[in-house]
């Protein structure tokens, strides 16, 4: 079992937390919120923070319980048997279809600004993007937590210098609550697309353990965490609802140099666009390799092709990383020719991260003691309550799952004939 060092303090536990949830989501989300609730957005995003806390006090219990690379479905496995496990490996792997798309092109939205191009160059940005991501990969680079952490340092200050330019006091005069049924069915519906920021919950699961003090710590560093990211968020969400720059697809996507252009100008907005295009890369890079780690996992235990497993020269999992790119490219193409909106690849996204979820939350109630099943069976509510406004997106993943769990069975019926042969 791998040893942790047990070093994170609650401020460094923080700004980990801080530096897990802000990234592409940052740079699209607001403004998909506020097109698709309005005056409501504010409080769809409350009622989402709400639903998220005990989600992801269940992922640092389990991590801090049972630390393992395979995150998730290694604690699934534990619950439910090897078969699951890798299912739940599979399921994860089919967000590829859908979730690097939609990251890689809002970054690509970020470089058409700073190029001072249409839109009509996004496509040929995302496969740049797509090539550079794919060399970062290949290389064996890691972008340090001190730089991540330092990236987004600069961002929460950059959002602060716009809550000063852009009148924050006054921006919340766009806030309605929502007073009949009607009003509530948008509010909760637009949770559905707010979930997309919260990706990345597993990741923290991989933290308890590494606290001095976890009992102490880790509450302080997830809650003050989270509240910074809610905070930052709901800034924006004010903001540019209050200067109106939101709209369709690419507006959406280029929200928020918009609202700096509009602050302080366009120099201030193309130096801004840079930046997002740095966060955005560096973030979506690391969940590429992130797969391909995954791919490699799987090629271990024997549910991929053994090359799969080989290193380069540079310890990086290279066919791995090819596998994982081509995937990306076919969704990327997809995405652009099939002209569905960006909102549904994030949904069906969501869907998928969220039955990952919710299948630990009900692995949660069979591992954890007596006390703490009441937490999770309040985190697989969430889950579900979550399910209800995502809706028809979680037949992506309920398919893609299904499709998974038929693999691993014949797969198993094979290996048991071979068994039974062998021994004969």
């Amino acid at each position: 079992m791998t040893q942790y060092q047990k070093t994170l303090g609650p401020l460094q536990g923080m700004a980990m937390t801080v530096t897990t949830f802000i990234g592409t989501g940052l740079m699209i989300l607001p403004a998909m919120s506020v097109a698709q609730a309005g005056s409501f957005a504010f409080y769809a995003w409350l009622i989402t923070a709400a639903m998220i806390i005990p989600i992801a006090f269940i992922f640092a219990l389990l991590g801090a319980k049972y630390p393992s690379a395979g995150g998730a479905s290694h604690y699934i496995g534990r619950a439910f048997g090897g078969g699951i496990e890798k299912a739940v490996g599979w399921l994860f792997l089919s967000i590829l279809l859908v979730g690097p798309a939609v990251a890689i092109k809002v970054a690509a939205a970020y470089l058409s600004i700073i190029f001072n191009v249409t839109e009509n160059w996004i496509l040929t940005f995302s496969l740049i993007t797509l090539v550079g991501m794919m060399v970062f990969a290949m290389a064996g680079i890691q972008t340090s937590a001190r730089f991540q952490s330092g990236v987004v340092i600069a961002m929460i200050a950059t959002i602060n210098l716009l809550c000063l330019l852009g009148d924050i006091q006054s921006s919340t005069q766009v806030i309605t609550s929502p007073s009949n049924l009607a009003d509530w069915q948008t509010t909760l519906y637009a949770t559905g697309v707010i979930f997309w920021c919260f990706l990345g919950i597993e990741v923290m699961a991989h933290m308890g353990a590494e606290f001095k003090n976890p009992t102490r710590d880790f509450p302080i560093a997830l809650l003050g965490g989270i509240a910074i990211v809610i905070l930052a968020y709901l800034s924006l969400v004010l903001l540019i609802a209050w200067h109106q720059t939101y709209g369709d697809e690419v507006t959406n996507s280029q929200s928020l140099a918009l609202l700096v252009s509009k602050l302080l100008g366009d120099t201030g907005s193309r130096i801004f666009a840079l930046g997002a295009y740095v966060i955005a890369f560096a973030n979506v890079a690391i969940y590429i390799l992130g797969f391909s780690r995954m791919v490699q996992s799987m090629a271990q235990q024997g549910a991929l092709p053994s090359r799969f497993n080989q290193l380069n020269a540079q310890g990086a999992p290279a066919q791995a990383v090819l596998l994982v790119c081509a995937i990306t490219l076919v969704s990327i193409l997809f995405s652009e020719l099939s002209g569905w909106k960006m909102a549904w690849f994030i949904e069906m996204t969501n869907g998928s991260f969220l039955l990952i979820y919710t299948l630990t939350c009900i692995a949660a109630i069979k591992l954890l003691n007596k006390q703490l099943k009441l937490l999770a069976l309040l985190a697989l509510c969430s889950c579900v309550f979550m399910a209800f406004f995502i809706g028809e997106n979680m037949l992506f993943a309920a398919i893609m799952f299904c499709i998974a769990l038929s693999y691993e069975w014949i797969r198993s019926i094979k290996n048991s004939s071979k068994c039974v042969n062998l021994n004969v």
